[in-house]
């Protein structure tokens, strides 16, 4: 997967631009004609009007002194899709996909991606833990060598109502390409990705296991009418630095003296109790 960032342009007014300039009479009225404007209730999935949102621009240079409208204010967002899981916004050479549904029918999305032209895309929404860092889980693969896409998340819920997640793409991507996107998971949906088990709402909430030995933790696990599972952390080979993991260890191969590095949850009732094996221990064959 290769994650690509796209660099939003913005059009900025600089002070010299506007030095020695004056206020026009024409420039006078069009202020007036905007603090004159009533304000309107937003409305679910609909965008400012581009004649509103270029005369709030305007106003700003009004104020300092001069009008300067430059052509990238005529490329502002505009909606040209939406239904019940997904709206799409265009935003000059991008589109803007906001979902409002976790589990979108794929034809649905289907349906949506053809609309603008992008029949090749596919989109992967993956349940994860809601105190992940938004964006985390994120992925874009691609035959275009010139696509881009990039998590837009951060400004879903200003753009659509009951937004859960974005991301913004390449308007004019040639050949296939997917989208992986993390979406916070609903209750007792299991993650895609595990979540430290002691983290705020996870099953085992402040309760630190990291330094206890494998047989302490696991009671504690126990008690909390879960599960448990085991992990066995490995150092790489010849010094190096890192970790492997031996994933599904019986509780057989654990010692009960050894330690726990750490404890995760995949929100499922089974706490996977991450062990590093004691100093005479050696990895299985061929691991």
């Amino acid at each position: 997967m290769n994650n690509d960032q796209i660099f939003k342009d913005r059009a900025r007014v600089l002070d010299e631009d506007l030095a020695g300039r004056a206020s026009t009479a024409g420039a006078d009225a069009l202020l007036a004609e905007i603090v004159s404007l009533e304000r309107t209730p937003a409305r679910r999935r609909l965008l400012p009007s581009p004649r509103r949102a270029l005369l709030g621009v305007a106003a700003v240079a009004v104020l300092a002194g001069a009008i300067v409208v430059g052509p990238s204010l005529f490329g502002a967002s505009e909606q040209v899709y939406a239904s019940q899981a997904v709206t799409i916004d265009r935003v000059g050479g991008e589109y803007a996909f906001y979902f409002t549904e976790g589990h979108p029918d794929p034809a649905e999305l289907k349906k949506a991606f053809h609309q603008v032209g992008l029949d090749n895309l596919t989109v992967s929404l993956v349940p994860v833990p809601s105190r992940m860092p938004a964006g985390s889980v994120f992925g874009f693969e691609k035959s275009d060598p010139d696509a881009r896409a990039t998590f837009a998340g951060d400004s879903c819920p200003e753009r659509v109502e009951d937004c859960i997640t974005a991301f913004r793409v390449t308007a004019d991507i040639k050949g296939p390409a997917k989208v992986s996107l993390g979406r916070p998971a609903k209750p007792g949906e299991k993650y895609a990705f595990p979540a430290d088990a002691s983290w705020p709402g996870e099953a085992l909430a402040g309760v630190n296991l990291q330094g206890r030995s494998a047989a302490q933790a696991a009671d504690v696990v126990r008690e909390h009418r879960l599960k448990v599972a085991y992990e066995l952390d490995w150092p790489l080979p010849n010094d190096e630095k890192g970790t492997r993991f031996e994933k599904d260890v019986p509780a057989s191969r654990i010692d009960p003296d050894w330690q726990v590095a750490r404890a995760e949850s995949y929100n499922d009732g089974v706490i996977v109790l991450h062990v590093v094996p004691g100093p005479a221990a050696t990895p299985p064959s061929g691991f």
